[in-house]
């Protein structure tokens, strides 16, 4: 039997299909969820058109670099195209993602003192893990996905993070979430007029909070107790006021957009009076008749003046 010169040949004088060297950054073990992962496909020589396959994903282009956004663990190869040669595919490189955790906060990052605040850690898998928590850089209890801080104190604020662990393996830590907490402003009760308050008056009670980080407050009044007013407006005010206004008032404030209050403040007495008899005359005077209430104070003003007149002419004839 003779044998063929032919496959012979072709292996001695054919060259060799090349084999592509994928690599991958960051390193495959090191990948977390949504990170960018870069492919690249190198092949010997020039002209390569590259096709990569990630799971069910195929793609081609003339750059030997690939960018895919890490969803889950899966297997990925790639192999190139020049005219009539063909590359062998490379070995396959397996992507095995890490979860990056989520750190949120709620109701908000800036609270008062007493406030509730809730940290979560979203790892973004079902499975479920253990949660490491870390404040300002130290690892402060090992828990659940979910942590609660009651009645909170200036203590409490700095930077929190978590990371998520499940068996040997542990996931890098979370985005900080910086915790600001301050202390529950307490306001302050105005009135003008200060001094006697008469009915028919106008009377302005006016609510001051100093809490710069705050942008805006809506307003609640209270009198003896109950509430009487909600407004944007720190000012309240009762026009033509009568002994049934007469109470213990107090304000208290809420964020306009979030979840702060402040305190109660301490109540401030408002009475009112009935108008004196000669108010009363001076208020009739006055309505009736303008130039009639001049008439009278100028003419009391010349009664005194004459009075002083005669008794200087009185000590000087003695």
């Amino acid at each position: 039997m003779e044998l063929s010169l032919l496959p012979l040949m072709l292996c001695l004088f054919l060259p060799e299909r090349p084999k592509p060297l994928l690599t991958v950054q960051p390193e495959p073990s090191q990948i977390f969820i949504e990170d960018t992962v870069t492919l690249t496909c190198n092949i010997q020589g020039e002209g390569w058109t590259y096709t990569w396959q990630c799971g069910r994903r195929e793609h081609t282009s003339e750059e030997k670099e690939f960018n895919i956004t890490a969803v889950s663990k899966q297997k990925c190869r790639c192999c190139g195209n020049r005219q009539s040669d063909t590359s062998e595919w490379s070995d396959e490189v397996t992507l095995t993602v890490l979860y990056k955790p989520k750190l949120t906060v709620k109701p908000q990052s800036s609270v008062f003192t007493g406030d509730t605040v809730t940290l979560s850690c979203h790892v973004g898998q079902s499975t479920r893990r253990t949660i490491i928590w870390f404040k300002d850089f130290k690892r402060i209890k090992t828990g659940d996905e979910m942590e609660i801080l009651s009645n909170v104190n200036i203590s409490y604020g700095g930077q929190y993070r978590c990371s998520a662990r499940k068996g040997n393996y542990f996931t890098i830590q979370s985005q900080r979430v910086v915790l600001t907490v301050r202390e529950r402003p307490k306001p302050v009760v105005r009135v003008q007029p200060d001094g006697r308050v008469f009915r028919g008056q106008t009377v302005t009670l006016t609510c001051h909070i100093q809490e710069t980080n705050v942008s805006s407050w809506i307003y609640s009044w209270n009198k003896d107790d109950s509430l009487i007013h909600v407004s944007q407006s720190q000012e309240y005010r009762i026009s033509a006021v009568n002994e049934s206004h007469t109470g213990n008032y107090s304000c208290s404030g809420n964020e306009t957009r979030g979840s702060r209050y402040s305190h109660t403040s301490d109540k401030v007495t408002l009475t009112v009076s009935a108008p004196s008899s000669v108010l009363k005359l001076l208020s009739f005077l006055l309505a009736a008749s303008p130039y009639l209430l001049v008439s009278i104070i100028l003419g009391v003003k010349c009664y005194r003046a004459h009075v002083q007149t005669d008794d200087q002419y009185a000590v000087t004839e003695m």
